[in-house]
C-alpha cells in the first residue's frame, strides 16, 4: 500500500468522525484503523485496515465491576508484502470484557475473512477464504478515542492445502461516536 492509498483512508475516516452528533449513525459504536505487522521469519507482510463496530446491545454484567459485551467487528483491508497485495474483508463478533471504570479492556474476535489474493511472493497462506482471531486489549485514552493492540491470526483451518497461517502484532486507533 502506498502512502497515497493511507492518506486518502485516514482523509475518509477523519471526515467521518467530523459529522456532528445528530448526522451519525448510532448502529455504529466506533471505527477506527489499524495497522499489523508479520511475525514469520521467511516473509514480511503488514496490513492496513479500516474497521468498524456495529453495537448489538447485548451486554452482561459479570459481577459488580466485571461486564461482558458482545458486538459486530467488521474491516476492509489490504495485506501487502514480498511485492503482492491482496485487498480482504471480514466480520467477527467481537468480546469486551470492561474492570469498572478501567480505562482497558480486554478483547478478542473470530470469525471468517476473504481474501482476493492468497500468494506473497513465494508465501502461500492457503486460499482465499480464511478465519481470523484476535485477542489483546483497547485502551480507552479519553472519552472518544481508543488505542489498541491485539494479537492476531489467520489461517484456513485446513479446508485447503497449504495452511501455513499468519501471526502478526496490531495496532489501532479508533473514535467512539
Amino acid at each position: 500500500m502506498n502512502y497515497r492509498t493511507l492518506a486518502s483512508i485516514i482523509i475518509l475516516f477523519a471526515s467521518a468522525t467530523s459529522l456532528p452528533a445528530q448526522e451519525r449513525d448510532p448502529f455504529f459504536q466506533n471505527a477506527g484503523l489499524r495497522f499489523g505487522q508479520d511475525l514469520e521469519s521467511n516473509v514480511n507482510l503488514q496490513s492496513y485496515e479500516i474497521f468498524c463496530r456495529i453495537d448489538t446491545s447485548l451486554s452482561w454484567n459479570l459481577s459488580e465491576n466485571i461486564t461482558l459485551d458482545l458486538d459486530i467487528e467488521t474491516a476492509v483491508g489490504a495485506l501487502t508484502g514480498e511485492g503482492d497485495t491482496a485487498a480482504y474483508f471480514r466480520i467477527a463478533p467481537l468480546v469486551e470484557i470492561t474492570f469498572g471504570d478501567s480505562p482497558v479492556s480486554i478483547v478478542a474476535s473470530a470469525g471468517p475473512s476473504f481474501h482476493s489474493e492468497d500468494v506473497f511472493g513465494n508465501y502461500d497462506i492457503g486460499g482465499a477464504i480464511q478465519f481470523t482471531s484476535s485477542i489483546g486489549f483497547n485502551w480507552r485514552v479519553c472519552e472518544n478515542w481508543t488505542v489498541s493492540y491485539r494479537f492476531q491470526h489467520t489461517s484456513n483451518a485446513t479446508i485447503e492445502d497449504p495452511n501455513p497461517g499468519l501471526n502478526m502484532h496490531t495496532l489501532g486507533v479508533s473514535y467512539k461516536f
